[in-house]
């Protein structure tokens, strides 16, 4: 019976609606209505003034409430919800009046403007997510009667310092804006924090968050400083927190829960240590030496002595054995002395000796196999200690050679070495051998035993072609490639060497010279010391593989650039055009590596692809897959790939086995553009944007920028929309409309902001 009355109510109220005007709730929706600029999908098409409701509206949700007399009210706007709607316009402060709304859910979206401050002072809205649009200006206060529970207004471009967090906030997401200032002390009864990537600086506050605090995300900031014993004293041990990529050092506390967390959380500070990041701790340099150091002993002694902390107490033992005679101090003899003193003299002459004769012997051998007519392949010997390259013990050795200078030809000879006279039988036979070291250019000045004399580290390894750093005896170093098996004659290999080595620019890796054998064959090239693109950010996962300054971003795309260009210029073609192919100077100064080397390792069979002599870029083949996000070492050899698995090939490239210059724009696009994104573009990302995309949605590109370059992008955003019409230009689907290398260097050249 109730319920009956009940319906015939709800009848009623019905039928008497249908002649009543809008209500409150739909006159202030129709505000935001009207402050739409841009409605693409069209979702407030039935947004209607002549409707007693606005309960049926798209997005809009009711809910039955209870007036202040206990009486039910129906027909009131408890949420709305219109996110991924590609809305554009702004909100008007009306929205924040909407009695009994508890739920706003716009994100990802086109909405710009101000926050307005009636949403921040709403009594009952609990959920505001405003996430992925475009909004701008300070955060308003969130006042205290506020009833916000969950606030998300992440990947917006939202300035200013962060307000004072409201006691009734759970849920806070702040992440990719623009704040500055410092960290908020007061965080509540807030459980998830997150604020990362942002320009915040200060240091890490002492007493941080609260009992309820479960996550803890301020990475990707400009926060500087120690961690305190006392910052995350009130953090459950139990909590996850992420500092990482911040400008924090000294040693992690080994307490509560910092000690839980993994060393991804810190990563990105290089100067933090501690157990955490498995780091130990350096030893302060102000140790003072004991005072019976003589300065002579310094250099031998100097690990031991920085071995000692600086707050060992002194003792009356160790004062009288500093100061006194140690023999009589220990009760020891003169002779004692003495014979401590002689022994490990006497074994180190002994073993000096043996050595000597070992030496002989080997010597003695080696030259009864030469005089027989046989050459020994390798040599074995002792490599110092290189603790970022992997350690070898052999390093291929030739006779004893006269070097010729060659500038357009070259003919090597051989002759006598350190003055011995060799037998003209033995000569007929290295003649026949043509075991060659030959030099490219009149500035370097190398022989075979010196560089059979230098230190050689494993750099890399790929197929056949095996890589050492050479590092000679006055510090010169060079990279040597061992690539197997020589080509048919030496004119053939020295012709394509020649054809390589002609080409010398600032932006590529310079050839100095080849050795040539019969059985193997080593190519000497520039050392390039601060390693390459791929592996200079240090990668983590979710975040930018590249923490590189603004204009070193800028300035490493032109000088990529610029070798292309040369390249092209020369009638040649790159082919493999990665990151770990961009070698990077102290200077930070991109050197183009691996131009070339695919005709010298693989000979005659490279001019089945290669087509002309000139095209020495990397080929695909069908052998061996990798992976597109390597950062291992630089000195490999030419990759070789399964189709298009690299994401920096052309996709062309699988159908056309002879490159051409249009590869190499499509790699150099997507080179840029991960550059400026921090994230390597796939087929997939690049069907879904064009030039004139990027020029109708500006802000959306901007918006694309890697979070650690963020806070320079609002200075150059004309700047970079240009940067990102270039790189999705170059990485067209369409070979035919992307520009030639020229033309993009002249683009770049053209702004300024990448100019140091």
């Amino acid at each position: 019976m109730i319920t009956s009355i009940y319906l015939l109510l709800l009848l009623l109220l019905s039928l008497l609606s249908s002649s009543l005007p809008l209500n409150l709730d739909g006159t202030l929706l129709l505000s935001l209505k009207y402050s739409i600029l841009s409605d693409p999908l069209s979702l407030l098409y039935n947004w209607d003034y002549n409707d007693a409701t606005p309960c049926l509206w798209t997005g809009v949700a009711c809910a039955q409430v209870v007036d202040r007399l206990g009486f039910p009210d129906f027909y009131r706007v408890t949420s709305l919800t219109l996110s991924n709607a590609s809305i554009a316009g702004n909100i008007p402060e009306d929205l924040g009046f909407i009695p009994h709304l508890t739920t706003l859910d716009l994100s990802a979206n086109f909405f710009s403007g101000n926050l307005p401050r009636s949403l921040f002072n709403a009594s009952r809205l609990r959920v505001l997510d405003l996430s992925g649009n475009a909004f701008s200006g300070s955060i308003p206060a969130i006042a205290d009667v506020a009833a916000i529970s969950v606030l998300n207004l992440s990947y917006n471009k939202l300035s200013g310092n962060v307000p004072r967090m409201s006691p009734n906030l759970t849920v806070v997401s702040l992440r990719r804006n623009y704040l500055s200032g410092e960290i908020p002390v007061g965080i509540g009864s807030v459980q998830v924090f997150d604020i990362s990537s942002n320009l915040l600086n200060g240091s890490l506050p002492v007493g941080f968050g609260g009992g309820s605090l479960r996550y803890l995300n301020l990475s990707s900031n400009r926060i500087a400083g120690g961690v305190p014993t006392d910052f995350a004293a009130r953090i459950p041990a139990n909590a996850t927190i992420d500092v990482s990529f911040n400008r924090l050092s000294g040693e992690i506390p080994a307490t509560g829960v910092l000690v839980n967390q993994k060393k991804e959380a810190f990563a990105g500070n290089v100067d933090l240590c501690g157990k955490p990041v498995e780091k130990l701790c350096t030893v302060p340099s102000t140790l003072s030496s004991p005072p019976n150091v003589t300065a002579a002993n310094d250099s031998s002694s100097a690990a031991a002595i920085a071995a000692i902390p600086k707050t060992i107490g002194s003792s009356p033992e160790t004062d009288s054995a500093v100061g006194g005679n140690p023999a009589q101090q220990h009760g020891l003899k003169p002779g004692v002395v003495a014979g401590i003193a002689v022994v490990p003299l006497a074994a180190v002459g002994v073993l000096c000796a043996l050595i000597l004769f070992i030496y002989q012997k080997r010597k003695n051998v080696a030259a009864d196999k030469i005089d027989g007519g046989e050459i020994p392949a390798t040599a074995t010997y002792e490599f110092k200690k290189d603790p970022d390259v992997k350690e070898t013990r052999t390093l291929p050795i030739w006779p004893c050679l006269t070097i010729n200078n060659v500038q357009e030809t070259s003919e090597a000879t051989v002759s006598d070495c350190d003055g011995q006279q060799h037998d003209p039988a033995i000569e007929n036979r290295q003649l026949k051998r043509e075991r060659l070291l030959v030099m490219m250019d009149g500035e370097t000045q190398l022989e075979s035993e010196t560089l059979f004399k230098a230190s050689a580290y494993v750099l890399g390894s790929s197929g056949a072609a095996i890589v050492y750093k050479a590092v000679l005896q006055d510090g010169t170093a060079f990279v040597v490639r061992r690539i197997g098996e020589g080509v048919g004659k030496v004119k053939e290999f020295e012709q394509r060497f020649k054809a390589v080595a002609r080409l010398q620019h600032r932006n590529l890796v310079r050839l100095r010279g080849f050795y040539w054998g019969e059985d193997e064959k080593l190519v000497i090239s520039d050392y390039v010391s601060n390693g390459s693109l791929a592996n200079v950010g240090f990668r983590k996962i979710g975040s930018s593989p590249y923490h590189l300054p603004f204009m070193t971003r800028l300035n490493i795309v032109k000088g990529v650039a610029r070798g292309l260009t040369y390249i092209h210029d020369k009638k040649s073609v790159h082919g493999n055009i990665k990151p770990s192919n961009i070698l990077l100077t102290t200077d930070m100064e991109p050197v183009i590596s691996d131009f070339g080397l695919h005709g010298l390792i693989y000979g005659k069979q490279a001019r089945k692809f290669d087509g002309p002599v000139q095209h020495f870029g990397s080929r695909r083949s069908t052998t061996l897959q990798i992976d597109p996000h390597e950062t291992g070492s630089p000195y490999k050899g030419p990759a070789v790939f399964v189709g298009c698995t690299s994401p920096y090939h052309a996709p062309e490239s699988l159908n056309n086995l002879k490159p051409n210059p249009k590869w190499d724009v499509y790699s150099f696009g997507i080179l840029l553009l991960e550059l400026l994104t921090g994230k390597v573009f796939s087929d997939r990302d690049l069907s879904q944007w064009t030039v004139g995309s990027v020029a109708e949605n500006p802000d959306r590109v901007l918006r694309m920028a890697d979070m650690t370059i963020r806070g320079d992008v609002v200075a150059h955003e004309e700047d970079m929309v240009a940067w990102f019409k270039l790189g999705f230009s170059c990485a067209s689907l369409v070979p035919q409309k992307r520009p030639c290398m020229r033309d993009a260097l002249h683009v770049l050249e053209k702004y300024p902001c990448c100019v140091k």
